[in-house]
């Protein structure tokens, strides 16, 4: 074997193993440009930032790749809704929700009756005419004992002992920002 093979051989070799690194390149090219294609459309709606990073890695090749993910949406639409599914349930168990006891159906706070089963949910204060949850046994809004039997006269608190005075506080009409009227215990 001359130096002529020799050199013809390992030319050969080359060819094929440049052959064989470019295809190879070609191909990491070809699934960069689908993967930043599937990407990005997990990401954004936006037809014109799907077509413009699918280009930006199709032309840049690796460059443009690395580009992409430094710059693309930080969480899919799968995310952004789990995410806003979390914060709704969060939400949801923050706030008070009012249901009937019969039918489970949500209602108002201010509902005096179902309005799906005519459940009756709270009575009204014969005094100043507020809802009243049915187990309460007074008032809290003017203290109207709801059995009949007077309120206690003095109350024991942890600073001390507070007495009610003897007569009764004038009932003044208070209009709301709704518009309805309320009466409340006037201050003396």
């Amino acid at each position: 074997m001359d130096l002529q093979d020799f050199v013809t051989q390992l030319e050969r070799i080359l060819r094929i193993g440049i052959t064989i690194i470019a295809a190879y390149l070609v191909a990491l090219w070809i699934a960069s440009v689908w993967w930043t294609f599937r990407d990005i459309r997990a990401r954004t709606t936006d037809i014109f930032l799907q077509v413009a990073a699918t280009l930006l890695v199709a032309v840049f090749s690796f460059p443009g790749l690395l580009i992409y993910v430094i710059l693309r949406p930080p969480k899919t639409l799968a995310q952004l809704y789990e995410d806003s599914l979390e914060e709704e349930a969060f939400l949801q168990g923050i706030q008070v929700h009012n249901s009937c006891p019969v039918c489970k159906q949500r209602v108002e706070p201010e509902f005096i009756f179902c309005p799906w089963c005519q459940t009756r949910l709270k009575r009204t204060c014969a005094r100043c005419e507020r809802p009243l949850v049915l187990r309460w046994k007074m008032c809290p809004f003017c203290g109207l004992n709801v059995y009949g039997t007077p309120p206690p006269e003095e109350v024991t608190t942890a600073v001390g002992t507070l007495t009610q005075p003897d007569a009764e506080p004038e009932l003044a009409a208070e209009t709301h920002g709704n518009g309805r009227g309320r009466r409340t215990a006037a201050r003396p």
